[in-house]
Parts: C-alpha cells; sequence; structure tokens
C-alpha cells in the first residue's frame, strides 16, 4: 500500500491584502514500491463540494502512487473551505411562508423559535430559499483563482523539494495535473502561471472562467417532502473586478503551451458552452478535445454527458492516461516572469525555493 504523508507549511502571503500567516496543508502518497528515477508527480485538483478528506480523493491518491509509480499530491487551498456544503443559514419571507402553510398554533411556536419554521415546512412538497452563511473575510475567501493557483502550484514545488532533500530522485519530466471542475479549470490557470511545470493536464469539465464570479451557487438538499434552495453569494463578485483577466480566452491568448492537455467535455453542461470551449482550445497548442455526447454515457467511465460527466473518477484518470503521449515540456522556467491578463500583472520570483507572486492592477 501506497505510504501517506501530511505536512503543514506556511502558504504563501495574500496577493489581495498582504496578509500572512495563513497555513498550507500537503498531503501526498508515495508509491509503494519506492521513489526511483521514473517516478513521477501527480496533484490532484477537486472542484465545489470535493476536498483533501473527501474518500474518492484519499483513494485516488492511493490507488494511482502504485498503479502508475507517482508521487501524487493535494492540498488545501485559499477559501475551498467555502465552497463545501454548510450546516448554518439565514432564510427570509419566514411570514409569508408561515402564514400560507403553518396553522395559527404552529406560527405562534415559531414567532418564539423561528428554527421550528423549516421542520414545519418540510411536510409540503415546496422550494425553500436559504442562504449559506460562509463568513468570508479579506484575508481568505473563495477567489476562485489566483490564489488558489499559487496554492497549487506551491504543493508541487513543496514536494519536489522534500523529495530532494531526502535523495529520492524522480522523473521532472512527468507531472501531471488531473482536475474536475473548477479544479480543471485552476490547472489552466496554473499551467499558464508556471508553463514549465505539467507534463500533461487532465480536464474533466473545466469552465472557461469561474462562473460564480457573476452569479450565485445553488445548491439543492431534500428535507423530508421539501427541497431546499441553498444560495452562496461570494465575497470575489466584489473583490474580484478584473474578472475578463481570469477568462480561459483572456489566459491562452498568445501562449506557447507545452503541456499534453486532454479536454474531456460534456454537450449537455448547463455551465459552459461546449462549442465555444472547443474553439477556445483549438487554438492551444498540444490539447485534445473529447466531447462526450449521449452515445458516449456508457455506464461505466461517464454516467452523463452533463457538468462532471457524472464520471468514475479513477476510470476516467485510467482512460486519460492510457491516451497520453508524454511529451516533454521544453519550457525553461524563467527566475523572473512577469504576465499581464487584461487589466491585471502578475510577477513571479523564483530565486527562493517556492516562487513569490505579486499582482498589481
Amino acid at each position: 500500500m501506497a505510504e501517506k504523508d501530511s505536512i503543514i507549511i506556511p502558504a504563501h502571503y495574500n496577493i489581495y491584502n498582504g496578509s500572512t500567516g495563513r497555513n498550507l496543508r500537503i498531503d501526498y502518497s508515495l508509491p509503494s514500491q519506492g521513489v526511483t528515477a521514473e517516478t513521477g508527480l501527480l496533484l490532484l485538483v477537486p472542484g465545489y463540494g470535493g476536498n483533501i478528506d473527501s474518500n474518492v480523493y484519499k483513494k485516488m491518491r492511493d490507488v494511482f502512487a502504485d498503479q502508475y509509480n507517482l508521487v501524487t499530491v493535494q492540498c488545501t487551498y485559499f477559501g475551498d473551505s467555502f465552497m463545501q456544503n454548510v450546516e448554518t443559514f439565514t432564510f427570509s419571507n419566514n411570514d409569508q411562508f408561515a402564514q400560507e402553510y403553518l396553522t395559527k398554533d404552529e406560527q405562534i411556536k415559531v414567532q418564539e423559535n423561528p428554527a421550528l419554521l423549516i421542520k414545519y415546512l418540510s411536510n409540503f412538497s415546496i422550494k425553500f430559499p436559504l442562504t449559506a452563511t460562509i463568513n468570508e473575510t479579506l484575508d481568505e475567501f473563495n477567489d476562485m483563482g489566483f490564489m488558489q493557483a499559487i496554492d497549487l502550484i506551491t504543493s508541487i514545488d513543496a514536494v519536489k523539494i522534500i523529495l530532494r532533500e531526502n535523495h529520492l530522485p524522480f522523473d521532472e519530466q512527468k507531472v501531471l495535473g488531473y482536475g474536475h471542475s473548477h479544479g480543471a479549470y485552476l490547472l489552466h490557470l496554473c499551467n499558464r502561471l508556471e508553463p514549465s511545470l505539467f507534463t500533461a493536464i487532465i480536464d474533466n469539465s473545466a469552465w472557461l472562467e469561474p462562473v460564480y464570479l457573476t452569479s450565485n451557487r445553488y445548491l439543492f438538499k431534500s428535507y423530508g417532502k421539501m427541497i431546499l434552495q441553498i444560495k452562496f453569494d461570494y465575497l470575489a463578485k466584489e473583490i474580484l473586478l478584473d474578472k475578463k483577466a481570469l477568462n480561459l480566452n483572456t489566459i491562452y491568448k498568445n501562449f506557447d503551451n507545452q503541456a499534453e492537455i486532454l479536454v474531456f467535455q460534456g454537450t449537455n453542461d448547463n455551465q459552459i458552452d461546449y462549442k465555444e470551449k472547443e474553439i477556445i482550445t483549438s487554438k492551444v497548442n498540444n490539447t485534445s478535445f473529447i466531447l462526450i455526447d449521449e452515445k458516449d454515457v456508457d455506464n461505466n467511465i461517464f454516467y452523463s454527458n452533463q457538468h462532471g460527466l457524472d464520471a468514475d473518477f479513477l476510470k476516467l484518470f485510467n482512460l486519460a492516461y492510457s491516451k497520453l503521449e508524454m511529451k516533454k515540456n521544453l519550457t525553461v522556467r524563467k527566475k523572473f516572469d512577469k504576465l499581464k491578463f487584461s487589466n491585471t500583472t502578475i510577477t513571479i520570483d523564483h530565486s527562493q525555493a517556492l516562487p513569490f507572486f505579486q499582482l498589481t492592477l
């Protein structure tokens, strides 16, 4: 069985307000047969609802380490705690729902204890709107972009340092990224910020830009006969003014991509215009666009052609890995770099052990 380890290191400072003191947790698994010069690295990046402690990601870290001779890496990333389900909510229109559905006695009890409203309404086949309490602050919020990508890049570089310090050889030209939805989008952003980082990227349904920068996220949960409609209104909508900077078209404009990219995209994705994504990715070197239509839904790897493909994550990786050519990424990492996305400039300093990023507008 793969050897597991978990470390906590100081995280990159907050590029939005300069705050420090945040920690970055990195979990990684080493192949049970040992790390050799043929061992590569794999960065796993979940999207909304997935995280470092999700059972499927724990399983992937262990299985892929042994099955493919990879050091599998995953980290918590900036604001990812706000991308999960929540246990606390606020709700409005209390009186409207109470008057319409509750008895006079129940209405009196709800006035004394508002939390009873949901319990009583659970007996009705209705949709009840709630607002998630997510408690974001400028020090840490779901930025959906640069800070999250910086944490991911840092996690790979940190594990490389650990391997070198322990005199463990590994294949520098075999660094893979595997992401789902927003996680896949972040891999594209990492690829643009650090063009020398990845040998290959496996993209399952990455969006063209973070959807929740311009609209609210909604989760729907059953509670008795009732459906809870939970709204997430993220702080990034107000803070990130240059939203165009995070569009894939902007990110990949005039970029000489060296990483091999496999894009798996469903035709019935309600968050992505697959035709637009196909046009954008067709302009990116070394990219293969694999469209999943109704006829491709095999109930084995793909259970739908919707967002995320309802894919079996392990089997999809197996399929993707079999398609990879493992071409070398010939990009040389610059000691200092400056990138411009729309009105946003990112400067990168590689003179220290871990990269240092600075954002200016």
